[in-house]
């Protein structure tokens, strides 16, 4: 029965937060009080066992990553290695692809894969914007599966188109 319950509990919140009604920390949040709440009334952990089972050296992790993002996109460094793959592109989807793989891997030999997707994800979308090109793949432009899945799939992407320059 308590399992069926933290299940419902899961989804409940997994459903707040792709409704996007509320905003998805404060959803996180309240999701992982009531988890907690329900585990200390149904008898299957302690407080004690709740604290010790958050993991605080990946949470400073993301924090961190999160704060270096944020702090280099003032300095328009994204910009600036936006612009260079652009030009190294020459505007063509595959050869984009290429270049982006190629310096996520760099990156990552660095860099913690998380940190280089969280600064990988806003040069791609600026590339993106400066070609001109849909920043996710459903129009079959830069992945070469996009079509078939698309067509497979059940639940249908949308996209927004870049701007178009002038």
């Amino acid at each position: 029965m308590t399992m069926f319950i933290t299940a419902l509990i899961f989804a409940i919140m997994l459903g707040l937060i792709l409704s996007d009604r509320i905003h998805r920390t404060i959803v996180a949040a309240a999701g992982a009080a009531v988890m907690v709440a329900f585990g200390l009334l149904a008898g299957f952990y302690t407080e004690k066992a709740a604290i010790a089972s958050i993991d605080f050296e990946t949470l400073g992790l993301l924090l961190g990553m999160m704060i270096l993002v944020r702090l280099l996109e003032g300095t328009g460094f994204f910009e600036y290695l936006a612009i260079v793959t652009a030009r190294r592109s020459a505007g063509k989807p595959w050869r984009l692809l290429l270049i982006l793989g190629a310096l996520t891997s760099l990156m990552s030999m660095f860099l913690d894969n998380v940190t280089t997707v969280v600064m990988i994800a806003p040069v791609t979308i600026l590339i993106t914007e400066i070609l001109g090109l849909s920043p996710c793949c459903s129009q079959g432009r830069c992945c070469p599966t996009s079509g078939v899945s698309r067509r497979s799939s059940a639940i249908r992407p949308t996209c927004w188109s870049a701007p178009q320059p002038t």
